[in-house]
């Protein structure tokens, strides 16, 4: 249950859904616990021994647990920069660098990078678990804003935002925007076809909007994809001062809850 806990997509329903929960296991379990036959002590007897399988599960989970725990705390280099999103509660689909929270990136070169979504009012980051409609998604069309003073590097603009569900492979980092700020690039991918307002060599301010998230590219649904390199190297990344992993949320780009 910890592990769902820590570990579940709750913005595809709703992120609130993830306190209930606990709360209703809880109930569930001081219900149904007389009826197991552990309140007695023939049941304890014959229960006492916790066998190979169940220790197996434990530990499994124990270190589950412990991998979603520490990918809160990065470990090497980092770049913290400002959060690029301004309004609204966001909310990291996956991200630190654990293959438990950040499953899709945790293999690749871009192993440390950052998925976020937006949320809405009911904690879910569309209307509905998968709708057809790019504008139901709730991070369609934010504007993405500079999170450093750097220059940008490079930019590809006029890929189409695919529909829902139907990610492109090829050039699969879809329209984007890299940034060099402090010696390190700062990747942007899957930005909405038309929306990126700077060009190569141009200097930037903190701050300063960029473009709008889309859905172009090797995407799912409408998200931001954000990461840094050094050296060609993967970096960890700090958004105003705190490192994001899965189900962190975001709220008015200001303050940040593991």
């Amino acid at each position: 249950m910890a592990f769902v806990f820590l570990a579940g997509s709750w913005a595809f329903t709703s992120y609130y859904l993830r306190y209930v929960f606990p709360g209703l296991f809880a109930v569930v379990a001081v219900f149904l616990y007389p009826r197991t036959g552990r309140g007695n002590s023939k049941a304890r007897t014959r229960f006492s021994g916790i066998t190979v399988l169940r220790a197996s599960v434990f530990l499994l989970f124990s270190v589950l647990n412990a991998l979603v725990i520490a990918s809160h705390y990065p470990s090497g280099e980092t770049l913290d920069v400002d959060f690029p999103l301004r309004s609204g509660t966001y909310y990291v689909l996956q991200g630190g660098g654990s293959a438990v929270t950040n499953p899709f990136h945790a293999l690749s070169s871009d192993r440390k990078a950052v998925d976020i979504v937006k949320l809405n009012r009911f904690g879910n980051r569309a209307d509905g678990i998968a709708p057809r409609a790019l504008s139901a998604y709730e991070i369609f069309g934010e504007t993405l804003h500079s999170p450093c003073e750097g220059r940008i590097d490079r930019v590809r603009d006029g890929l189409l935002d695919n529909p829902p569900g139907h990610p492109v492979t090829e050039q699969s980092e879809g329209n984007y925007v890299v940034l060099r700020c402090d010696e390190a690039d700062i990747f942007m991918a899957h930005l909405k076809r038309g929306s990126i307002r700077v060009a190569p060599g141009e200097v930037v301010t903190a701050g300063q909007p960029l473009a709008e998230i889309g859905n172009s590219g090797n995407s799912l649904e409408p998200h931001l994809h954000i990461s840094a390199t050094k050296n060609d190297r993967a970096i960890g990344l700090q958004l105003n001062g705190r490192s994001l992993s899965m189900n962190s949320v975001v709220r008015r780009g200001e303050e940040v809850h593991n």
